[in-house]
C-alpha cells in the first residue's frame, strides 16, 4: 500500500443490533496527515499499527504510539493527524448499537477518556483484519462475521482490562505487605536502639533479603536502616544528657560498646561533643564525660 492510499470497506447489510460494523479500512499516512476536525454520526476506533500521531478532542491533545487505539463518539468534535517524521498507519472500524457505549464504559473508555494505551495487541490487530476482510469477501454472512469479530476485540479488551485490575490488585497487595514489614522493621530499631543490630538480623525480622530490605526501607523512611539507627540514637542521647548519667552510660545506653567512638559520631551529628552540649544546652556542667 503506498503511502496517501487506504483502503475502506463498507457493510451493505448493517443493520442497529446492540454492537454493528458500519466499515473498516486501513491507511498509511503522509507525515503530517489530518483528518478533521470533524463530528461524526457513529462510533469510531483506530489502532496504531506503526508511527506515531496525536487526537485532539474536547480541547485536549493526546499523542499516540503504535500499539494505542482511540475512540471518536458521535456528536464529539475530534480530529487526528500523523507525526511528522514518524507518520503513523493505522486500521480503523466504524460502528454503532445499543450495548457500544456500556461497553466502552467498562473499559475505562469514555469522552473525556477515548484512548486505550496499549490495547492494540496483536491478536486484537489480527481481529481489526478480519472484520475489514469479512466485508470485503462480502454475501450475506459479511455482518454477522465482522460484528462477531468486533464482538472478540471487544472482549480480548475487557480481559486485558481484567489482567490489569489483577495485577494493580496483586500489586497493592504486595505494597501494603511491604509498608507493613518496613513499618515493622523501623519498630524493632525504635525497641532495640540500645545494643548492636546488624542488617542480617533485620532482614531475618521483616523475612526481606538485605539489599531488598534497604531499598525498601528507604523507600518508605527516607533513609537506610543505618541512618534510621544512628538517628534514633542520637536522639536518644541528646534527651539522656539530661539525666544524671556519665558519657560512657549514655553511649552504653544508646548501642555504643565505645564512648569515643560514640562521641565522634555524636559530634558529627549535632556538631559538638555531648559534654559540650551538655554544658550549652542544658547548662549542667558538673556533668563531664568519664574517660
Amino acid at each position: 500500500m503506498r503511502p496517501g492510499l487506504h483502503g475502506v470497506t463498507i457493510n451493505p447489510f448493517a443493520g442497529n443490533g446492540e454492537i454493528t460494523v458500519l466499515f473498516a479500512g486501513n491507511n498509511r499516512t503522509p507525515p503530517l496527515h489530518q483528518v478533521g476536525p470533524h463530528v461524526l454520526g457513529y462510533h469510531l476506533v483506530h489502532l496504531v499499527v506503526s508511527g506515531k500521531g496525536s487526537l485532539t478532542s474536547r480541547g485536549r491533545r493526546r499523542e499516540l504510539k503504535a500499539g494505542d487505539c482511540f475512540f471518536i463518539y458521535p456528536g464529539e468534535l475530534a480530529g487526528y493527524g500523523s507525526d511528522e517524521t514518524e507518520p503513523w498507519s493505522y486500521r480503523w472500524i466504524g460502528f454503532r448499537g445499543t450495548e457500544v457505549d456500556y461497553r466502552l464504559r467498562e473499559l475505562g473508555v469514555e469522552p473525556d477518556s477515548p484512548v486505550l494505551e496499549g490495547g492494540g495487541t496483536r491478536r486484537v490487530n489480527v481481529l481489526f483484519w478480519r472484520v475489514q476482510d469479512a466485508l470485503r469477501t462480502g454475501g450475506p454472512g459479511c455482518d454477522l462475521k465482522a460484528g462477531a469479530n468486533l464482538r472478540l476485540v471487544f472482549g480480548e479488551w475487557a480481559d486485558r482490562q481484567m489482567d490489569q485490575r489483577e495485577e494493580e490488585g496483586n500489586r497493592g497487595r504486595l505494597e501494603a505487605e511491604t509498608s507493613r514489614r518496613m513499618e515493622h522493621a523501623a519498630r524493632y530499631l525504635a525497641l532495640q536502639y540500645h545494643r548492636p543490630v546488624s542488617m542480617e538480623e533485620l532482614a531475618k525480622e521483616t523475612g526481606y533479603h538485605r539489599a531488598y530490605l534497604s531499598r525498601m526501607f528507604k523507600k518508605a523512611t527516607g533513609q537506610s536502616p543505618a541512618q534510621y539507627l544512628l538517628k534514633l540514637r542520637m536522639e536518644r542521647a541528646r534527651q539522656l544528657l539530661g539525666e544524671p548519667l556519665t558519657i560512657g552510660q549514655i553511649a552504653a545506653s544508646v548501642g555504643f560498646a565505645d564512648p569515643f567512638h560514640f562521641s565522634r559520631q555524636f559530634k558529627k551529628w549535632h556538631g559538638c561533643s555531648p559534654s559540650e552540649l551538655r554544658v550549652q544546652k542544658l547548662g549542667m556542667e558538673h556533668f563531664q564525660p568519664e574517660s
